[in-house]
């Protein structure tokens, strides 16, 4: 037996699963090893970029995209929005963020407690090193008090009384 056709006996064939393997989303990280190998989207590291940004002290919401940029990431598949943006280059992420924060809160210390946090959660849970955080701050909006259920609402006075 030839070596061409010792290789071809190798190859996988493409089967329905590998297909929406590679359709899941941009593969950010991809890792061959004597066991098989592992894959990681985008959308993967976005989630984990979401999850914990949100659970920083200070942090209102991500910042709204347009109607466009939404209908253009569910046709592509984009299962983040583009307030999250991960760029992927010499086995580094840089991650760069657009935020609402609370207002009154020091802008720059949520900034920095975000930078450390996600830092920190997507090398220890993607195992890439990740090379910068860029938090854009678009706004700060104060967060709306919901009434309490055991706070009484005083009725409106009435005038033609």
């Amino acid at each position: 037996m030839s070596e061409e056709n010792l290789n071809k006996d190798k190859e996988i064939p493409q089967t329905k699963e590998h297909a929406e393997i590679q359709d899941a989303g941009e593969i950010a990280i991809s890792e061959d090893n004597n066991e098989g190998s592992i894959q990681i989207s985008n959308n993967v590291i976005a989630s984990i970029v979401r999850k914990y940004t949100l659970e920083v002290e200070g942090v209102i919401r991500f910042s709204p995209q347009g109607i466009v940029e939404g209908i253009a990431d569910i046709l592509s598949k984009r299962n983040y929005d583009r307030s999250i943006c991960i760029e992927l280059g010499d086995g580094e992420a840089e991650i760069s963020l657009i935020l609402i924060l609370r207002f009154g809160v020091s802008l720059v210390d949520v900034a920095k407690k975000i930078q450390a946090t996600i830092k920190e959660k997507v090398e220890l849970l993607c195992g890439i090193k990740v090379s910068k955080v860029n938090v854009f701050v678009r706004e700060v909006e104060e967060e709306h008090k919901e009434v309490e259920k055991d706070e009484e609402i005083e009725p409106p006075v009435d005038l033609a009384e």
